[in-house]
Formats: C-alpha cells, sequence, structure tokens
C-alpha cells in the first residue's frame, strides 16, 4: 500500500493545481475541521457526518513542490473520527483519483463517494440523514453534521444548501465566489439571460440589490453577499453581521477580492469554532501566526 496516498506529499497521482491564495483556505476550513470534530466526537449523537459536495481529488498542489490536503483528506485523517464520510465530485478522473486515496484509509468502510452533480447528489445524502434520524434510540441525540461547499462558480444552487439548512444540526462552511458572481452578474442581467445566477441565490432579488448599488463594484459585492447571508439567516444559522468581521475574504495580488469563505452554525458552539478558527488567517486571507 502507497503510505503517501494520505499524506501532503506528491503520491504520484494527480492533485488539483492551485494559487497561493487558497492556502489560507484550506487551512480555515482544516481548523474549523480539526475543532468540530475534537470537541464532538464523544457526545452522543446518532452519526456525525462530514459532507464535502465539491470533493475534487483530495490534494492541491502549489507550484512545483508544495502539497497540502484537500477538505475531504483531512477529515478523512483527522485525529478523532467522524461516523460517516459523504464525497461528491462531478469529474470522473477526479472521483476515480480520490477513490484510490481514500481506499487506503483505515475509514474507508464509512466512506462513501458520489459521481455527479452536487446538486442532484444533495438529496440521496439529505434521504439518509433523515432515515437515520428517523428512529427514537434512546440516550442519542439527531445527527451532528458538516458540510463543505467550495465551489469554483456557480455551480452550487440555493436549494441545494436549503436542504442542508433543514436538517437538525448542519454547520456549513461556504465559498463565496465574491469575483465570479459580480462580474456573471452584470453579464447576466445585459443578456437577460438570469436564470443561472437566480438559481445561485434562490430567488431574483440579487437583480434589485445590484442595481441599488449604482454598479460600484465593493458595493455590489456587499449587497450580493449580504443578501446570501440572509438566507442563511432566515434557515436559522447565525453569520457575521456588518463590518462582517467573522467573514474570511481572499484577494489577490492586485487586492481584487477573489472569494469570500462564509461559516454558518446554527449553534453558538459553532460560531465560536469559526471564529478561532479563521483568527490564525491575517487581513486578506494571507497566512497570520499560530
Amino acid at each position: 500500500m502507497n503510505d503517501k496516498l494520505l499524506k501532503p506529499v506528491d503520491d504520484g497521482l494527480p492533485m488539483r493545481p492551485n494559487n497561493t491564495h487558497a492556502k489560507a483556505k484550506l487551512l480555515a476550513m482544516e481548523g474549523y475541521i480539526n475543532r468540530f470534530i475534537t470537541s464532538m466526537c464523544s457526545r452522543g449523537w446518532r452519526e456525525l457526518y462530514f459532507i464535502d459536495l465539491f470533493a475534487g481529488p483530495g490534494k492541491n498542489r502549489f507550484g512545483n513542490d508544495e502539497v497540502l490536503l484537500g477538505s475531504p483528506l483531512v477529515a478523512l485523517t483527522a485525529r478523532d473520527s467522524f461516523t460517516k464520510y459523504r464525497f461528491a465530485e462531478i469529474d470522473p478522473g477526479n472521483c476515480a483519483t480520490l477513490s484510490r486515496r481514500v481506499d487506503s484509509s483505515e475509514r474507508r468502510d464509512h466512506v462513501k463517494i458520489f459521481q455527479g452533480d452536487c446538486n442532484e447528489v444533495v438529496n440521496e445524502i439529505v434521504r439518509e440523514i433523515i432515515k437515520t434520524d428517523s428512529v427514537f434510540v434512546e440516550g442519542l441525540w439527531s445527527s451532528l453534521s458538516l458540510a463543505i461547499l467550495d465551489p469554483e462558480g456557480l455551480e452550487l444552487r440555493w436549494d441545494t444548501v436549503e436542504k442542508l439548512g433543514r436538517m437538525n444540526r448542519m454547520d456549513l462552511i461556504i465559498n463565496f465566489s465574491t469575483s465570479g458572481i459580480t462580474r456573471n452578474a452584470r453579464k447576466f442581467l445585459n443578456t437577460g439571460n438570469t436564470e443561472k445566477i437566480d438559481r445561485f441565490f434562490g430567488t431574483t432579488d440579487w437583480q434589485a440589490a445590484y442595481r441599488e448599488a449604482g454598479g460600484d463594484k465593493t458595493r455590489v459585492r456587499r449587497a450580493l453577499l449580504d443578501l446570501y447571508k440572509s438566507g442563511l439567516e432566515n434557515r436559522g444559522y447565525e453569520v457575521a453581521e456588518p463590518p462582517a468581521s467573522d467573514e474570511l475574504v481572499f484577494k489577490n495580488k492586485r487586492n481584487v477580492q477573489l472569494y469570500t469563505l462564509i461559516g454558518a452554525s446554527k449553534h453558538q458552539l459553532g460560531v465560536e469554532f469559526w471564529r478561532d478558527a479563521i483568527s490564525k488567517i491575517g487581513p486578506s486571507g494571507q497566512l497570520g501566526m499560530f
């Protein structure tokens, strides 16, 4: 067995190429995952689910030499264990690569990998959680879950977020692609073809928010992000209020916002985990001092 498959090293299999700014995102996710599972694993849950709907191949390459584990392998190799791991990946090649890496884990029997669109896969995952929690088990609470939603653009539909949010105990980490969304918003409005971004927000209200921002890029980003976060709040989540001190904003070398990482929990303890995890990340998504 290749003992490199679950380590942050080159194991000879494909990896997801990344730019430097993605390091802090991965470390913020890792910080939350570790705090979450370490604190929660010894409590009386039916199941502890880790869900990643954009799982990728499991590893990320930076330049020629540096390798970081993706969130699926971070969760799978954590000291403490989730009881169920559910990964979705639409690309067949990435899916096959992730499967090879997962197969080398002692926890592989607790993993299920879906090759397909996350917006369809989520239905099966949610049905499984509902079925698990539908049977009363004395002394056990309903399942606790953590879902990572890290799309590259507008692939994630709002109804997928809502389906996860209907679960009793479901923490979320969401990558909100500020640059991609604001760039496409103008294009979609100009062409009148708004269906894709309507599905992303789950409403057409983003159109009014965009127009009210008057074309100013900073105001547009803020307005659209606040609209998205208000949807989370309506599902019972606590998220950051302006000035958004709990958001983790990532910028490129030209100081252009690329994406914002949102942590959302229905419990104060989850909010504390998130704030602690991102406290290690400095301004503009740069690595801080640990």
